[in-house]
């Protein structure tokens, strides 16, 4: 293809993009704004019948006034004089005024005079004091309407819907005392409606209960009959195969009932214009493209075309000879061109004296390249070795984290596996014939026991939270009955020192929000307990107020715990959230404790995105305080959540449970003799009939003859553990799959619980056992249970 081929065909190109680039701008940018356009003037005209509905309302206001405010009305409902209604309120009088109901009403909302059209017979006839449903009747008070001076809307009447108005009788310079209120009505019939909408001059059509009744006699799509908008809202809907838009508003009743739908077709001719406009534009500008490419061509073979050719003669015989052709460029032609070809040779030796210096750098460069690439492998094998000594860190710092987890599970269940016979052996003895003294030795044993159960919790909080094993659970929870729980398992130990333990919770607070109860509950128990623990005299109170401003769905609370106690020094206060702190660090201090309650409770906090801090004076008492941010949830019911505490008041002493009247034949799969002791004693007691198996293996075995009530099932057992078990049990045939299976074990590690459940256990209790949880578990799953509880049978 020849130059002037090329660069007509380029011209061409770039015109025919710059025109479908036009086009482009144009439909994507300025037809919107068309259909914009007409979208405006539909809904303007959707609010210029709205307005005008809104006008025909206040209409019926003033003629309400003017009844109202008149002596002679006011004196009427007092005298009840015939002559009044006769002279000034007959039929006629409404005719002219287009009034279609007036009556009077008094305070006692009783109908004194009422008239209406009937408009079957064209007549007025006497008003029924039901002529509206009783919710509208009742929103129609009497006291209402002297209040605010005045009352319109829209109701459905047993005549059809209607515009009504109500204005207090007063005298007429508006004194009282208000003797009832003037009542006018006006019909929302074709008639009224056709008169709107020749007043707009815009056409709409009615639609009630899904049927059109308007004159326009209109197809309406189906979505804009049933497409439902909010109080007072326009809708808008474009027909996607025709040109036609749609606006649409609800005309809502005083009693909420939507009466009608008014919907306005509008040809949307702003846009049929805008696209003729652009289509006639983008011909016009096809055709003064093609004229000016023609133009472009002819100008190129005159100007570039002929010069380059004979510069092209001129370059091939330069580089076929060692001089110029003897022959000349026209002076007209171009006088830039026979400059080029005397620039030849001076160019020619700048090319070679530069492809020498070139040739040079490109040695020096060679050279430089080699010995930074050299570099660079030894910086690659270097950082791979770092790469390689970083991953074997990693792994090193997985595995040490994975031990961490495995040898907090093994100190857990080692712990609490005696301390379940400590706790257990202590209540046994307590529900059995004590005398003072011995029961004395009992509970200081209980107490202690608690007290070192307490300490295991906190040690195994903080490991976990400094390892970074714990993690939030959010749920939804009523942030009232979470205060409430934490409060009242510590109110009998505030009692037991005459302290006054205060609650007060902002009621501008929502009551149901999303976050992790329980580790919200551990921060104010834990900031409780110690307030208690260094207060002697006075009062405790806890406050939860807003932190800021709620900004969508979240909602930054504040928890003040303040007391009256012994108060922290500054110089403690910078080092009291350090885990075995105490501000109090001498042997001999008055309160007891290793000092982690306050550290877990900043950990815990932090976790949840907050931050916590205090303020005291030494003699003055203390107010710590925290802040976290809480997601507000919908007002329902939120899972049930156990509220418990480490703390137990033990001060008095267990009475024996009376026997069950549903003795059940129970299984306990237990390889601790200490634990199946406890378990016998506690079961047999309470009359059910107990038999013991050491593992999953003989508890299998024992099944193949026995049908137990329940099987209590521990899960770290020699041979088969309880977890294995369970899921075989599940594949037998009969009653046996659906037995129930309560774990009972010392595993109480965070998702120990969702394991169990997910094997197919129906329950859990954790050891140290708490006889009054277990007894619940049992009493829930016996085979008299109701049915609710058997929906909670978990399956594989």
């Amino acid at each position: 293809m020849s130059i002037q081929g090329k660069i007509g065909s380029l011209v061409a190109a770039l015109f025919l993009m710059l025109i479908i680039f036009s086009a482009g701008i144009l439909y994507s940018i300025v037809i919107p704004e068309f259909e914009n356009l007409d979208r405006e003037n539909t809904i303007h005209r959707a609010q210029q019948i709205q307005n005008t509905l809104h006008d025909e309302l206040e209409d019926l206001v003033v003629y309400s006034s003017d009844w109202g405010i008149w002596d002679d009305t006011y004196a009427y409902m007092e005298s009840r004089d015939p002559e009044f209604i006769a002279s000034s309120a007959p039929d006629d009088t409404f005719e002219i005024t287009n009034i279609h109901l007036m009556a009077f009403f008094n305070m006692d909302k009783e109908l004194v005079w009422g008239r209406w059209l009937d408009k079957k017979t064209e007549s007025y006839s006497d008003l029924n004091i039901s002529f509206v449903d009783e919710k509208t009747g009742s929103l129609m008070s009497p006291e209402a309407i002297v209040t605010q001076g005045s009352l319109s809307g829209f109701v459905q009447t047993s005549r059809g819907p209607m515009l009504i108005a109500a204005y207090p009788i007063l005298k007429s310079n508006q004194d009282g005392p208000a003797r009832g209120f003037a009542l006018t009505g006006r019909y929302m019939d074709e008639d009224r409606m056709g008169k709107i909408a020749e007043d707009l001059n815009a056409s709409f059509d009615t639609i009630v209960d899904g049927r059109i009744v308007g004159k326009q006699s209109a197809i309406i799509p189906n979505e804009v009959i049933i497409d439902t908008l909010p109080e007072n809202g326009i809708g808008l809907y474009n027909a996607p195969d025709e040109d036609m838009m749609y606006s649409y508003i609800d005309i809502i009743a005083m009693n909420g009932v939507t009466l009608m739908r008014l919907v306005h077709p509008h040809p949307m001719a702003i846009l049929e214009k805008g696209q003729f406009a652009i289509t006639t534009a983008l011909q016009l500008f096809v055709a003064f493209f093609a004229i000016a490419l023609l133009f472009i061509v002819m100008s190129l073979h005159r100007i570039v075309v002929t010069p380059l050719s004979t510069l092209r003669n001129k370059i091939t015989s330069l580089a076929s000879r060692d001089t110029l052709p003897a022959e000349k460029i026209s002076q007209i032609q171009s006088n830039e061109l026979l400059l080029a070809l005397e620039s030849f040779d001076i160019m020619e030796e700048e090319i070679r004296h530069h492809q020498s210096e070139l040739e040079d750098k490109v040695r020096d460069r060679t050279h430089w390249l080699q010995e930074t690439n050299d570099r660079l492998e030894k910086e690659v094998e270097e950082r791979q070795r770092t790469e390689q000594n970083l991953l074997a860190a990693k792994v090193e710092a997985e595995q040490a984290s994975k031990s961490k987890s495995e040898f907090l599970a093994t100190i857990s269940h080692e712990i609490r596996t005696p301390m379940n016979g400590v706790v257990g052996m202590t209540n046994l003895l307590l529900e059995s014939s004590l005398d003072d003294e011995q029961l004395d030795y009992t509970q200081s044993i209980r107490n202690s026991a608690d007290h070192l159960l307490l300490l295991i919790n906190d040690i195994l909080d903080i490991s976990k939270l400094e390892s970074g094993m714990s993690r939030l659970e959010i749920s939804s929870f009523n942030l009232p009955d979470l205060l409430s729980s934490v409060t009242g398992v510590q109110q009998p130990k505030a009692h037991s020192k005459g302290l006054e333990l205060k609650t007060e919770i902002d009621p501008e607070l929502p009551e149901w929000v999303r976050s992790d109860p329980t580790r919200l509950r551990q921060i104010l128990f834990n900031l409780i307990g110690n307030a208690i623990k260094f207060t002697d005299q006075g009062h405790i109170k806890i406050s939860v107020t807003p932190f800021m401003p709620r900004e969508g769905t979240t909602q930054w609370i504040k928890c003040t715990v303040e007391d009256t106690g012994i108060g922290i020094s500054a110089e403690d206060q910078a080092r009291i959230f350090e885990r075995f702190t105490q501000a109090d660090g001498s042997a001999s201090r008055k309160h007891g404790g290793v000092g982690l309650g306050l550290s877990i409770a900043k950990r815990l906090s932090k976790q949840m995105d907050g931050e916590i801090g205090l303020e005291s004076t030494p003699e003055n008492g203390s107010l710590f305080w925290f802040t976290i941010p809480l997601e507000v949830a919908k007002s329902a019911p939120a899972p049930d959540q156990a509220i418990g505490s480490s703390e137990k008041n033990t001060t008095e002493k267990p009475t024996v449970p009376e026997k069950s009247e549903n003795p059940l034949q129970i299984l306990v799969v237990e390889d601790n003799k200490i634990n199946q002791m406890l378990l016998l004693k506690f079961l047999t007691k309470r009359g059910h009939n107990v038999d013991i198996t050491v593992n999953g293996i003989e508890a299998l075995k024992y099944l193949e003859t026995s049908s137990p009530d329940i099987i209590l099932m521990d899960i770290q057992m020699p041979e088969m553990d309880g977890i294995e078990a369970t899921k075989v049990i599940r594949t037998m045939e009969g009653d046996l799959a659906t037995v129930p299976i309560i774990a009972v074990t010392a595993n109480a590690m965070k998702g120990d619980r969702d394991t169990y459940i997910t094997a197919g256990m129906n329950d859990y209790v954790a050891k140290p056992v708490d006889f009054k949880r277990l007894t619940e578990v049992i009493n829930l799953y016996a085979p008299n249970r109701s049915s609710e509880a058997k929906k909670k049978v978990s399956k594989t």
